[in-house]
């Protein structure tokens, strides 16, 4: 039988009277850095980098979350950038978002503000951008409906508590929907799986979060045993986020079955690799292409360095990096009119012949 919303509020209730709501814990304070990979070609075009530190709001003992996740999905540059206080019981004090789609000759943007009143409502402004036309759209929150809220910062620290303290159940809290009303998510835990990173086989611990939304939107994440985000994906989207290595804050549980091996710093003979060697041969004539092609859109790359290559063997300065610096700030709009290298500390006076 099915868990009633009650009973999975009640866990969220139980779980957050566990937390001590006058101090931060230590264990979630780290910094996690994914790459972000398509699911079709498995290439990088992205990255998440997520960090928790200690921090104080408005006098409060909090934490401070700060997330920043940015792409390209289908040749659109995308991102989301998240500041938030957070409470140690898991209340959002304050929470800013701002989100960005750069399509073709139309920048869209959204910027929101949350923060929490004296009442334990909350205050909500959300800029829109479009066309270079703002909108803007004030809501207020009551206590109740804001009961168990977890925004998107508090999301992070939740996941993170749930990994090293244990989440037993499932869970019900509320977030905001996509029109920014009050919807419930949930959380549970998935069945632990074994992965391998760096030669090392680890067991991970897996969280799936479920925002029931008029659309249902899907989150499966999976951390290391210390809480450190091993990768996350979103139901059918064409990416999703993986670490690449483990993290140098890695911890070893004491009470874990693994010990983490020392393979000592041998030399990586990538040239004897025949797969190795075959992307970097692919590499190298892709970035040859791509320098090419940037200079046969630029010819004036040509005669710029051209004239400054002529200009140096003429005058053969002694200090050639001053030199430089002194000629190609005459491109600059900012730099001070004088005449171009009108001084003479920039002769080299012994190189020039006398008859």
């Amino acid at each position: 039988m099915a868990a009633t919303d009650e009973t999975l509020s009640g866990e969220a209730s139980n779980f957050i009277s566990k937390l001590d709501s006058n101090k931060v814990e230590s264990r979630v304070l780290f910094k996690d850095r994914l790459v972000t990979l398509s699911e079709n070609t498995g290439k990088e075009v992205g990255e998440l980098t997520v960090s928790v530190e200690r921090s104080t709001h408005t006098g409060r003992e909090c934490y401070l979350v700060q997330a920043s996740s940015n792409g390209v999905v289908d040749t659109v540059p995308v991102g989301t950038n998240i500041t938030a206080y957070v409470s140690p019981s898991l209340e959002t004090l304050e929470h800013t978002q701002y989100e960005y789609v750069n399509m073709p000759g139309n920048t869209l943007t959204k910027k929101s503000v949350l923060s929490v009143e004296e009442d334990g409502g909350y205050h909500f402004n959300l800029v829109n951008t479009a066309g270079g036309q703002d909108t803007t759209v004030t809501q207020q929150f009551t206590p109740d409906e804001m009961t168990h809220f977890i925004s998107e910062g508090a999301n992070i620290v939740l996941q993170r508590l749930a990994v090293v303290l244990g989440m037993k159940s499932r869970m019900s809290f509320r977030a905001l929907g996509v029109n920014n009303s009050v919807v419930p998510v949930t959380y549970a835990m998935l069945e632990s799986r074994s992965i391998s990173v760096q030669n090392v086989t680890l067991d991970c611990v897996g969280v799936e979060r479920t925002l029931e939304d008029e659309e249902p939107t899907t989150w499966q994440l999976y951390f290391l045993n210390d809480g450190h985000m091993y990768t996350r994906s979103q139901i059918d989207s064409p990416v999703y986020m993986k670490i690449k290595s483990l993290p140098e804050t890695f911890l070893k549980d004491e009470e874990a079955d693994w010990v983490f091996p020392d393979f000592g710093k041998g030399r990586l003979n990538w040239e004897d690799d025949l797969e190795m060697y075959s992307l970097f041969l692919d590499r190298k004539e892709e970035l040859k292409e791509d320098h090419v092609s940037y200079m046969r859109r630029h010819p004036e790359l040509k005669a710029i360095l051209g004239d400054f290559l002529q200009f140096l063997l003429m005058r053969k300065p002694s200090d050639v990096i001053e030199f430089a610096a002194d000629f190609f700030s005459s491109y600059s709009s900012s730099a001070e009119l004088k005449p171009t290298f009108a001084h003479s500390e920039f002769v080299n006076k012994s190189a020039i012949r006398t008859e």
